[in-house]
């Protein structure tokens, strides 16, 4: 009780943006929360997820809103940032339960945010869809009302540990966030790949941090074949300038983040030819799901697709369809026994929640061309050539 007193001691410090999208005026309301880092150092990916929700909202609304129980309601976002806090993300979900009273809440970015919001979840039995946090221990904790959308870190490294095995890359390196996500992704990915693939260094860096001198003369020193870079686009484009000015020629291997045209312009296609990343959705592939929803975003927002903003959109999709198929937007119990057993198709493909509340989307390894587009390269049945990645 202490813990609970703490985190509602921090309401006041909470900072909320309600966003209401305009929709026909016999709708009623329905209220989703949203949490997300708005501001502060992780801001950028934020607003990727955050533009997945609010293109959700607006095609629902446009189409005169989501139909429910015999009732139609506009959906009302209420956002409130986390700033990728674990206290200020307590307090919000805090908020949102006992003040707000939603019916449903999606979103966070940083996994250790998300474990501090996923408790109080479970104490007011309010449905959590996590969309962008990628720590596994997420969904092992026995919370029936956590679900997450995205695949996490085991999952999205499966594919990748099993590429840099075929392609022998060994010794490997790693320079990586030293927070749950790049620890998490060193620690998994590590795991998942062969005893032939040697471990030669691993580095951490801290948010905000742009030197990466020291990791790259151990790179160099230690003979590494392949350096993994766990972490986002803004770091990711330093790290890869700084490792070629040194004259440094060795495989770079990224993260979804890494797989955009808005990672090319930070960069050059020279330089990042041949660099290989997992993605959650390549926003060139010429599959109709994915093609369609890239299409509506780039109008939206002017700019390529984000699989951050897909996952979202998605997450905000299947909350909505679990309210619809269960007949109620306010019975968070029964909102709760329709996500368990949901099966839908979005942007993402086929998306099922497992005993632990963890969807297992696909999953896919995308490399650089010459002429700065993207090819994939796995899963088979998804291989495609320059410009469909």
């Amino acid at each position: 009780m202490k813990t609970r007193r703490t985190f509602l001691g921090l309401l006041a410090g909470a900072t909320a943006t309600a966003l209401a999208v305009s929709s026909p005026s016999a709708a009623e309301t329905l209220t989703i929360g949203i949490v997300s880092a708005t501001t502060g150092p992780l801001a950028a990916p934020g607003k990727f997820q955050l533009n997945g929700f609010k293109l959700a909202a607006e095609e629902v609304n446009a189409k005169g809103g989501v139909a429910v129980g015999g009732k139609t309601y506009k959906v009302e976002l209420k956002i409130y940032d986390t700033h990728c806090n674990a206290a200020a993300g307590a307090s919000a979900m805090q908020r949102l339960a006992s003040v707000d009273k939603v019916p449903v809440v999606l979103g966070e970015l940083c996994s250790s945010v998300a474990a501090a919001e996923a408790p109080i979840a479970k104490d007011f039995k309010l449905p959590l869809i996590l969309t962008v946090p990628t720590g596994p221990s997420l969904t092992r904790g026995g919370n029936p009302y956590l679900f997450r959308v995205n695949s996490h870190a085991a999952l999205l490294n499966k594919g990748l540990a099993a590429f840099i095995a075929k392609n022998g890359w060994s010794p490997i390196s790693y320079i990586a966030w030293n927070n749950d996500a790049g620890r998490g992704g060193v620690r998994t990915l590590g795991a998942q790949l062969p005893k032939n693939i040697k471990n030669a260094y691993t580095g951490y860096f801290n948010v905000g941090e742009v030197d990466f001198s020291s990791h790259i003369s151990n790179i160099r020193a230690k003979k590494a074949k392949a350096v993994v870079l766990l972490m986002d686009e803004e770091p990711g484009s330093l790290a890869i300038k700084q490792i070629r000015s040194a004259g440094l020629n060795i495989q770079l291997i990224g993260t979804l983040a890494m797989g955009s045209n808005r990672f090319l312009k930070r960069l050059d296609k020279k330089t990042i030819a041949g660099m290989v990343q997992y993605s959650a959705f390549p926003p060139k592939a010429d599959v109709l799901r994915i093609k369609n929803f890239s299409a509506r975003y780039e109008k939206k927002y002017g700019e390529e697709a984000h699989g951050f903003a897909a996952q979202s959109y998605d997450g905000l999709m299947i909350a909505l369809a679990a309210m619809k198929n269960g007949g109620t937007v306010t019975d968070k119990s029964r909102i709760r026994e329709e996500l368990a057993k949901i099966d839908y198709t979005g942007v993402m493909g086929k998306i099922r929640f497992d005993k632990n509340g963890q969807a297992s989307p696909p999953v896919y390894i995308t490399e650089w061309c010459a002429d700065g587009t993207r090819k994939i390269l796995a899963p088979k049945d998804a291989v495609a050539g320059c410009g469909k990645g």
